[in-house]
């Protein structure tokens, strides 16, 4: 008798615990519309309860009168949302934080409201381009001005960037290198970065304004896996060109 009762509760707490969720899939993509990986997602107490995987997909299981969530990955402005209740793909544009690191305080903040009314525009982009199932997005979401963290968010920013300027400068034609077959963000202290090309340089340009290697693919570390780079198929011998500016690259 007691144990019927157990499993009656059980069950119950079962069914309440399971009508009492909604699940939320989605995908995160930066301003670029390269995928926005590892990019951890809170509850408004700031509990992790998700994360996008290697293609920037996710799926989280909410409580439903839970409709507030915090994105946030390093290298990348956090981002602040309201999900309606109809909203169930949840796709997000992720700004990276260093694109105004030089600009005086205040008018970063113009130039962030100018790139973040961008938004719609850019969410239609990534679904032209097959990145995203939606036209335009489903979530509320406002901006919010970060003047008072700006300083040491520049200061930090400002070496790294000086860092990235210095090691572009010392690598040499025939140097190599190896680079995730996703995008990293240069400004990532993470390192699993899974699948690795390895290559050759070839090439090194400044067009508009980037530290691009222009790169002969000598092997890869995807084991069995057919290498990609940036979601391309890539063979030994093949070129590609990969801004250091803004991705990282490994030396060692």
């Amino acid at each position: 008798m007691i144990i019927k009762i157990v499993y009656t509760i059980l069950f119950f707490f079962t069914i309440s615990t399971t009508f009492g969720q909604r699940t939320i899939k989605g995908r995160t993509v930066d301003q670029f519309l390269d995928v926005a990986i590892d990019i951890l997602i809170f509850d408004k107490d700031t509990t992790e309860i998700g994360q996008s995987d290697f293609n920037g997909y996710f799926e989280i299981k909410l409580p439903k009168e839970m409709d507030k969530l915090i994105f946030a990955g390093v290298g990348y402005e956090w981002a602040t949302i309201t999900i309606p209740k109809e909203c169930k793909n949840l796709e997000m544009i992720l700004f990276m934080a260093s694109t105004y690191c030089f600009d005086p305080p205040r008018k970063v903040d113009r130039l962030r409201k100018k790139e973040f009314e961008k938004i719609p525009k850019l969410h239609y982009q990534a679904f032209k381009k097959g990145l995203f199932k939606t036209k335009k997005p489903c979530v509320i979401r406002n901006f919010e001005p970060y003047f008072p963290n700006l300083k040491e968010i520049r200061r930090q920013n400002k070496l790294i960037k000086r860092k990235i300027k210095t090691q572009f400068r010392e690598l040499k034609i025939g140097d190599v290198v190896k680079v995730p077959t996703q995008t990293w963000s240069a400004y990532t202290n993470r390192a699993d970065y899974g699948c690795l090309i390895t290559g050759e340089i070839i090439e090194k340009n400044k067009k508009k304004s980037s530290f691009n290697l222009v790169l002969k693919v000598t092997a890869n570390l995807c084991e069995n896996q057919q290498a990609t780079y940036n979601g391309e198929k890539v063979e030994i011998g093949d070129s590609i060109t990969h801004n250091m500016k803004y991705y990282k690259i490994i030396t060692n």
